[in-house]
């Protein structure tokens, strides 16, 4: 989402609401039609589509009001036949639009006294204007442009275009297109017989050499959809002034009928060449030829689009015939494949935007069906085929050598070992949307190293990983990379110093961005202005993530799910736009408020977006609410805030508004309650109940356990013995740390055919609870050994084996100390818990040494304690 310094009024333009941004006001009769003031003295009024209004009485609405000048549109309100009396008071009218309005007749006066009408449309009617018997001579002589298209009579036989010898300012016409008819608007500039126009009508199947000869001033030319099968090579040659020229849609031309058309254009001043779409959606690839492009080195075309035209491959050494003017090509809808042609790029080396969107696409052939179904191959003779002198090897190759990027290929090539170039001038490259699916996972370097791209969009495409390097792009500003199923970027792919804006929205870079050791891919972009991360799935973010981009001004998170929003932005002295819409947050730092405060200061004003968020409305976030409704004014979209409370009430930003005064009280009276009750709770708890519970925990678990197994039905582990017999003779006690020392030397020196152990991880049931099988273990076992270490003291079951064998002691043994603890690690007292310590020191330990004589008496006296009675 963009985020500039406005106030967004969205008003619509209905009977009853008014436009307030554009000004736009009720007027007109019964005030049906809606009204803007261009100028102080101009005005225009908008009655299009309103069905019951007359003309008559708009003109009267609009006299009444003495503007200098009109804009009146009054199309689709079936309006019927003009007479002279329904356009009194518009004489101050400079357009005039009557659109679809069933009028079929015109009186001769109708437009008297129009000094400054200009524009006029009366297309889409049932005037007879092609029948031979319309006079255009009631026409005002001031009109520059006169809309007439759609009022053909498709089953006439003889068709005869109307005089507009009286209409010396005409320069721009609009009208159906007929074949078979001679042209004679010698002085208009801009001629349109589209067949894209609603409801209009054009078929010039065959275009010649006299179809457009006495169109001596025309500039501009729009003969797209108007069914051409075939153009002669000279059928342009007269046009000097042409600078725009629309063949698209002319789905029977194809590819081949270029050379005959820039033949003409060679001898015009052809700035803007369409032929996009002069082929059937469906077919097999085409492949643009040399002699294709024979004479379009010699045009000044700057701007080129051949949209939608199946080409797959275009000839090698053909783009060195691309004329040195052309600025832009569009080659949206085609499908390229891999060939030489590519290393040739440079030969364009003018060209400074390339556009080749939906490259490869699937197009659905049910919304086809009205096309042609066959393409017409047959061509009338191609000029370039028979004698066009620039095919030749000798020209290309001189053509070729004029620039250094530009490199020509023999016809017995074999295989080329060079780095592919691309056009040196190039700006702006834009391939999204086709179907590339690739890892970008290699080192490249783009050549030459020195271009001009500033604006790279791959967005749309499947470019799951990112981790390689593409060097050399010293001037790029703009990379989108939206809608790409990017999983991973490499650290160090984005090394782009001069990168402004990055667009990386509808991606899957929630896991790497949740990972700490690859979360860092934003480092190297000390430019950077603009980052768009929306729909990533986003869930962590970690307060460095973006530190290094101290440039930032708009940073766009919405649509994931972050609930701890906690980035650390003190580094962040720009940034100025934070769009967090569509998240799981409940409250923003205060680092984060007081930054944001800051950056205002040093520049202007910013912007926070938290709509559909969860925030928090208790006592807890007091302050985030506060400062929340200061700066109102800069939240994005405030009035559409949802705040919820403690009981899941959901208040909108009105009701927060008129609530939000009344919390403070709220929250200090259930803090003065909530303190005095809690200290009388503790304070009771602590002195009756607190001390003499945690004196005896140990023995009160012990008697819980020892009164469960003798009065509420305590069922033995299977196999056990009875008490006096003994099932192990001893039950090992230790920390998982220590397993080494338990395998390695406890068990083979102690544990022989006449030694039983109880080991936990061997003899305890699968199944039954830990607590049961400690209280089942140290039961039957005449020992129980207490392997002592500073792991054992953190263990929380370690400690609760030691103190239920403590009591098995005291309570259970009489006289028979069962508990034996073995030092392993040497430790001081205030390490051990006072229980431990006491024990310590009422009862004998033994103590390990891994000196070798000292080892020796060890495990003779842990051998022979175990097996005393």
């Amino acid at each position: 989402m963009s985020y500039d310094k406005l106030i967004v009024i969205v008003c619509a333009i209905t009977i009853n609401i008014i436009d307030c941004k554009r000004n736009i006001y009720l007027c007109g009769p019964m005030h049906k039609c809606a009204c803007e003031n261009n100028t102080n003295t101009g005005m225009t009024m908008d009655c299009e589509g309103r069905g019951d209004l007359r003309l008559s009485e708009m003109c009267f609405d609009i006299s009444s009001k003495g503007y200098a000048s009109v804009v009146l549109r009054a199309g689709r309100n079936n309006l019927g036949n003009l007479k002279a009396l329904d356009l009194k008071g518009c004489e101050k009218l400079t357009e005039l639009y009557l659109n679809f309005n069933q009028i079929s007749t015109i009186e001769q006066d109708t437009f008297h006294n129009f000094y400054q009408l200009f524009t006029l449309d009366i297309s889409r009617n049932l005037l007879p204007v092609y029948s031979g018997n319309w006079n255009a001579s009631f026409l005002p002589n001031t009109l520059k442009t006169l809309k007439l298209h759609g009022c053909q009579n498709i089953f006439l036989l003889n068709v005869s275009l109307p005089d507009f010898v009286d209409q010396k300012n005409l320069s721009s016409l609009t009208m159906d297109g007929y074949s078979n008819v001679s042209f004679n608007f010698s002085k208009i500039t801009h001629v349109s017989f589209s067949g894209l126009n609603f409801q209009s009508y054009c078929n010039l199947s065959r275009i010649d050499n006299n179809t457009f000869s006495h169109l001596r001033s025309l500039q501009v030319l729009n003969i797209s959809a108007c069914g051409i099968i075939s153009i002669t090579a000279r059928a342009f040659e007269h046009l000097h002034s042409l600078e725009v020229l629309d063949l698209s849609y002319t789905r029977q031309l194809g590819m081949k009928a270029f050379a005959n058309i820039t033949y003409g254009l060679q001898f015009s001043s052809i700035s803007f060449l369409n032929e996009s779409f002069v082929l059937n959606t469906f077919g097999i690839g085409i492949k643009v030829t040399v002699s294709d492009l024979c004479y379009f080195w010699n045009t000044t075309v700057k701007d080129l689009d051949i949209s939608g035209n199946r080409i797959e491959i275009i000839e090698t050494n053909a783009l060195i015939l691309v004329p040195q003017s052309l600025k832009t090509i569009r080659m949206d809808l085609n499908k390229f494949t891999f060939g030489p042609y590519l290393l040739q790029l440079g030969c364009m080396k003018n060209v400074q935007t390339m556009v080749g969107s939906f490259l490869n696409n699937a197009f659905n052939p049910i919304i086809y069906t009205a096309e042609q179904i066959k393409d017409f191959h047959t061509h009338t003779t191609d000029i370039g085929e028979i004698s066009c002198p620039y095919c030749n090897g000798s020209f290309l190759k001189e053509m070729a050598n004029s620039s250094k990027e530009c490199l020509y290929f023999e016809p017995d090539f074999q295989n080329v070992y060079i780095d592919p170039q691309i056009p040196v001038s190039l700006e702006n490259l834009i391939f999204n949307d086709c179907n590339f699916i690739y890892d970008l996972d290699i080192e490249f370097d783009f050549n030459p190293t020195d271009n001009s791209i500033r604006f790279m969009d791959f967005s749309g495409n499947v470019l799951q990983s990112f981790t390689g390097s593409y060097r050399h792009l010293p001037r790029i500003e703009i990379l989108n990379m939206s809608r790409c199923s990017i999983r991973t970027i490499g650290v160090y792919s984005l090394n782009y110093t001069t990168l402004k804006v990055l667009r990386l929205s509808h991606n899957e870079l929630g896991s790497q961005l949740a990972d700490p050791n690859r979360s860092n891919i934003f480092g190297m972009l000390p430019s950077l202005q603009d980052l768009d991360l929306s729909t990533n799935g986003i869930t962590i973010l970690f307060t460095s993530t973006f530190e290094a981009l101290v440039n930032l001004v708009h940073l766009d998170l919405s649509n994931n799910d972050i609930e701890l929003f906690e980035i650390k932005i003190n580094m962040l002295y720009n940034l100025l736009s934070l769009n967090v819409s569509v998240n799981s947050i409940h409250t923003l730092s205060t680092d984060i408020q007081h930054q944001l405060e800051s950056n205002e200061k040093m520049n202007t004003t910013f912007l926070l977006d938290l709509q559909n968020n969860s925030l928090t409305y208790d006592c807890n976030n007091q302050e985030f609410l506060n400062w929340l409704l200061k700066r109102k004014h800069n939240m994005f979209g405030f009035e559409n805030y949802k705040f919820v409370t403690s009981d899941n009430k959901v208040l909108n930003a009105k009701e927060f508004c008129d609530d939000i005064g009344n919390l403070a009280s709220r929250c200090k009276s259930y803090t003065a309650v909530i303190v005095i009750c809690c200290i009388a709770l503790a304070t009771f708890i602590s002195l009756v109940t607190g001390g003499v519970i945690y004196k005896n925990r140990w023995e009160l678990r012990y008697i819980m356990y020892m009164s469960k197994k003798r009065y509420f039905g305590y069922r033995r582990l299977p196999d056990y013995t009875v008490i006096e017999n003994y099932k192990y003779d001893a039950c090992i006690s230790y920390s998982e740390d220590n397993i080494r020392f338990i395998r390695d030397e406890f068990l083979p020196r102690v544990e022989t055919e006449h030694v039983s152990l109880c080991i936990h991880q061997r003899d305890f049931l699968a199944g039954n609870a830990i607590s049961d099988n400690i209280i089942q273990a140290i039961d039957s076992s005449r020992k129980t050994v207490v392997i002592l270490s500073n792991s054992f003291l953190k263990s929380k079951w370690c400690m609760y084996e030691f103190n239920m064998a403590r009591m098995e002691s005291i309570y259970s043994r009489e006289d028979d100390v069962s508990l034996v603890i073995v030092m392993l690690e040497q430790m001081s007292h205030s390490a051990m818990p006072l229980e431990m310590v006491r024990w310590i020191q009422d009862n004998n330990f033994i103590e390990y040494t891994a000196d070798q004589e000292g080892n020796v008496l060890f495990w003779d006296k842990l051998n022979s304690v175990i097996r005393s009675i």
